[in-house]
């Protein structure tokens, strides 16, 4: 069982094929772009993802591939890892990649696979749609394996996980997961297993809670600001009671990212759908615009002291009587990643042109510029740094 398929290595799958390569698993990656593929292949790309270049350079034991049979054929265990974009409807999470594509390996008759779903689904998409998408599959399962990993620190998350999920009906899977986990991770992780249905609400329900805890912090945080309390002093006192704990809990921004805001719509609806009131969650994602706002008011104020105060926190500064200048907008700070969805900032930015009627300045890399310049066009100005 030294061999292992993975099928998406897009940024997350990638960065799995890679460790279980370096863990001495012979690894197979499948992908559907020739050109990316070969590029992998002849280790001839660089990665903005910390990691990943001396991972695939120092690789000896994964190739990639398009060939879809020839994944299914190197390993009895196949990891699918590929995109659940936000589709909105009933389902929120857009399933039609995943299924899809086991639709596509049904109809290669693969015997006595074990399929384990690694991207983001709505609680009984593995018990109620994908294991009837593979009927001609003889003696294959479907289990569900999310992970909780940020972009930007996907090899640390990997290598550190705080717990490894596994939702299952398949009784060898606890024998395979924890022989595969113990040798590709830093330490020995805390395994949860239980039925799919069950693991697919705890990955959702672990991002809607942590969404909360961060609204709360930021509530008390601006009635610290309003008060003139030192916040730092309260949220660490508070989150020092280990029923709370400090993990994000800190003053900051709002939460951002491809995955926080998402789940917390994702979990709202399922609640909404099955009658069960989620003002809670509702709450979190209206304070969270909330603090948005408190920001870009501050910075557009007259109180001098939250002025001040909201610009160090930000990353601003004011230019001169007419800009204002907003550096490093990617959503998680200190980040040179690319991604700028839900950045907190970049919604200060907007705030602050639309309803304080000031001209703001975007700097930063010319990678996160571009991102910026598509979603925002000319709302903003632009300067790279030198």
């Amino acid at each position: 069982m030294d061999s292992i398929t993975v099928i998406g290595i897009g940024k997350l799958g990638l960065g799995f094929a890679l460790l279980l390569e370096q863990a001495h698993f012979n690894v197979v990656g499948v992908d559907i772009f020739p050109e990316y593929v070969d590029r992998l292949n002849q280790k001839q790309i660089e990665f903005a993802e910390p990691g990943y270049d001396d991972l695939l350079q120092n690789s000896t034991n994964f190739r990639a591939t398009t060939d879809l049979k020839a994944g299914l054929d190197h390993s009895q265990m196949i990891f699918i890892i590929v995109q659940t974009p936000n589709g909105g409807g009933t389902k929120f999470y857009d399933h039609t990649i995943v299924s899809n594509l086991l639709q596509r390996i049904n109809k290669l008759k693969p015997k006595n696979k074990k399929f384990i779903i690694g991207c983001t689904v709505m609680p009984n998409y593995i018990d109620q749609i994908a294991t009837e998408l593979i009927p001609n599959c003889e003696n294959c399962t479907i289990s569900y394996n999310p992970e909780f990993i940020a972009q930007g620190d996907i090899v640390k998350g990997f290598k550190n996980p705080d717990i490894i999920l596994v939702g299952t009906k398949d009784p060898e899977i606890r024998m395979y997961m924890n022989y595969i986990y113990n040798r590709m991770t830093n330490q020995s992780p805390q395994y949860h297993f239980m039925t799919p249905l069950e693991a697919e609400i705890v990955k959702i329900s672990l991002n809607g809670f942590i969404t909360t805890k961060i609204s709360f912090a930021n509530m008390i945080s601006d009635l610290c600001d309003t008060l003139g309390a030192n916040k730092k002093k309260v949220l660490e006192a508070i989150g020092a009671d280990t029923r709370i704990g400090q993990k994000y809990f800190n003053p900051g921004l709002s939460f951002g990212g491809p995955c926080f805001p998402r789940d917390t719509k994702a979990l709202k609806q399922l609640m909404d759908q099955n009658s069960i009131p989620s003002k809670i969650l509702e709450a979190t994602t209206e304070y969270n615009e909330e603090h948005n706002r408190r920001y870009a008011a501050y910075i557009a104020g007259e109180d001098h002291f939250l002025k001040k105060k909201a610009l160090t926190e930000v990353k601003a500064s004011i230019v001169n009587i007419d800009y204002i200048k907003i550096q490093e907008v990617c959503y998680k700070p200190g980040s040179k990643i690319p991604i700028i969805e839900e950045s907190a900032k970049l919604k200060i930015a907007e705030l602050l042109v639309k309803v304080h009627k000031k001209k703001v300045i975007i700097q930063d890399t010319e990678d996160i510029i571009a991102e910026v310049k598509k979603e925002y066009g000319t709302l903003f100005f632009y300067d790279t740094f030198p």
